[in-house]
């Protein structure tokens, strides 16, 4: 059984430019349907996944997959012909009666009819023909609950907005046939909410408000966040905002009419905003007062509130297994005290939990109800290249220098070598991550107390603004001694935040937040053992087995894919050297 996994709304982003030519490009991502991705399940194993934007370079398109659909077919060896059911992770369809006032925009952009048009005129008729729409949610939900491996527990969903909802809890149970008589995962929906209770509208109008790009820039806001003092604004968020004990539900408070307008970047809201707090100054990479209280204040009610929703449902059901994903849990400082909640045995955050996610989600709601879909779950799903592939790419390219050393001991020493010495190096290796988090296969790393390494990182690597924190990667042997965590899964995906032990600030200086805590990855050697021995190089050199770990790419970039992206990007930016498959790349020759 071949299953293929679809996200995305190829006609959403061309509609919008058509309608609004003139948009400011910070509110160019108000639609539905971006991050488009596929995934492939061959029999019941996950064979890959990848978003589109790493072929095409569009951060966060979500045009049809083409590229990636391509690749997933050529990765696991099969032809668009062997493919048994191409599930798409939007059901519009079921929703068709509540767009009678718009129903040309139905017809031409959220309807499925939309994806199969786009496959036929990509060439793909016979996958046309057996699209399957899986409701939002509920691919959502299963991207987590599969790979979490729990046989029960509660799943939550939170972003933007699905069809109709914003919000959904699920109990589950695994364990069943999947056989076809019977499904795999039983999923009973507790409670949902609409999207006027939105909590990912809420925290991205936030966004907008602030200067920064809506549904792209929240991870910028959630980085300025600790800068803040909370108290400045909490009066508003906690007037605005509630959470409702009895029904279990989060309730944001919007005036009439407030949320009219979206693709304008919401005005009436952001002027409801501005009236309560203050006028916001454009960014400018700096650190200005009024913003970074306004975005503790936010970071710190959307953080109370998802900690009231969970252990509520927590309570209430009695389950002690949690499984998130939706963009709203790619926040990983709300993620930390979620995790943080006692009732909580084990935690587990889709690592790729926007909207790329449930092309994987909808894969597994199909598989799943035919035959068992194998766990644990691996984050290093996307493209590969040998030595053969990188050393084609260099040839071409005289203005460099490099040698191949080969993936031996020598090579990842002289990368250890690197790092202590205080250079900043990138590496590139086996296959790249799915989801937003590079996971040292496509990263910079570099030693966590060098020299200004922040700033020369944010200046002159990434282009991007000094206030952007950096995450550290840490050598699972070396990670209690540096931070308090309770080792739940997202620590292995970056996707929660943990407080560095004081006496361990002096040799992290480089990736310790204001508040004291870090965005962590713990490595171990089963998933990642070519990351884990150049962290244990990394420890014999500098005492400690941690790096700074961005990720590969500068600013407006996606992560880089393939080798001739890497060298490329290398080239033009301040690294002191490229460790890619075995070669160590350097600059122009003297």
């Amino acid at each position: 059984m071949i299953v293929l996994g679809l996200s995305g709304l190829p006609n959403s982003q061309r509609r919008l430019r058509e309608t609004n030519p003139d948009i400011d490009p910070l509110d160019a991502r108000i639609t539905q349907g971006l991050d488009s991705a596929a995934a492939i399940i061959v029999d019941g194993v996950l064979v890959a996944a990848a978003s589109e934007e790493r072929f095409d370079g569009d951060k966060g398109t979500g045009a049809l997959p083409r590229q990636a659909i391509a690749w997933c077919l050529a990765e696991a060896g099969v032809a668009a012909d062997d493919v048994d059911v191409v599930a798409h992770g939007f059901d519009y369809d079921r929703h068709r009666r509540a767009f009678v006032l718009a129903r040309q925009y139905f017809d031409e952009v959220l309807s499925s009819q939309t994806v199969r048009d786009a496959l036929t005129d990509a060439g793909w008729p016979q996958l046309a023909a057996t699209l399957t729409p899986v409701e939002h949610h509920r691919a959502h939900a299963l991207s987590a609950i599969v790979p979490s491996g729990f046989d029960r527990g509660l799943a939550v969903v939170s972003d933007g907005m699905g069809e109709v909802d914003s919000l959904s809890i699920f109990r589950f149970s695994r364990g069943g046939r999947g056989d076809g008589e019977g499904p795999a995962t039983e999923l009973e929906k507790l409670h949902t909410q609409p999207i006027a209770s939105s909590l990912g509208i809420l925290y991205s109008i936030g966004t907008r408000f602030l200067g920064f790009q809506f549904n792209n820039d929240e991870y910028k806001v959630m980085g300025l966040a600790p800068y803040g003092d909370p108290s400045r604004y909490r009066e508003v968020f906690q007037k605005l905002t509630r959470f409702d004990h009895d029904k279990g539900s989060v309730v944001i408070d919007w005036p009439s009419g407030a949320l009219a307008d979206a693709e304008h970047g919401y005005p009436h809201a952001r002027a409801l905003l501005e009236e309560q707090t203050f006028t916001p100054a454009k960014p400018d990479g700096s650190i200005q007062r009024d913003e970074a209280d306004f975005a503790a204040s936010m970071q710190e009610r959307l953080t109370d509130l998802l900690v009231d929703l969970v252990g509520h449902w927590l309570e209430k059901t009695g389950e002690t297994n949690l499984a998130l994903a939706g963009g709203t849990f790619l926040n990983c400082k709300s993620n930390q005290s979620i995790a943080d909640l006692p009732a909580l045995q084990a935690l587990f955050v889709q690592p790729a939990s926007g909207d790329d996610g449930t092309a994987l989600g909808a894969a597994y709601a199909v598989a799943e109800d035919l035959q068992p879909v194998a766990t644990p779950f691996d984050p290093y799903l996307g493209a590969r290249y040998s030595a053969d592939d990188v050393r084609a790419v260099l040839q071409a390219r005289p203005d460099l220098q490099w040698r191949e050393v080969g993936m031996t001991d020598e090579y990842l020493a002289a990368a250890a070598d690197d790092i202590a010495a205080d250079r900043i190096i990138a590496v590139f290796h086996g296959r790249m991550e799915f989801g937003p988090r590079a996971l040292g296969n496509r990263s910079i790393v570099a030693r966590p107390d060098g020299d200004r390494i922040k700033d020369r990182i944010n200046s002159a690597v990434k282009f991007r603004e000094a206030f952007r924190p950096f995450a550290p990667a840490v050598h699972v042997d070396d990670r209690d001694r540096l931070f308090v965590t309770r080792g739940f899964d997202p620590d292995h995906y970056m996707l929660c935040t943990a407080h560095v032990r004081p006496e361990a600030k002096a040799a992290l200086s480089g990736i310790v937040h204001e508040d004291d805590s870090a965005r962590i990855q713990t490595v171990t050697p089963g998933l990642n053992p070519t990351f884990a021995s150049l962290l244990e190089k990394v420890r014999d050199r500098t005492g400690t087995g941690c790096v700074v770990n961005t990720s590969f790419n500068v600013k407006g970039q996606p992560l880089i894919m393939d080798p001739a992206t890497a060298v490329d990007t290398f080239a033009r930016i301040a690294l002191d050297r490229l460790y890619i498959e075995g070669f160590v790349v350097e600059g122009t020759p003297s």
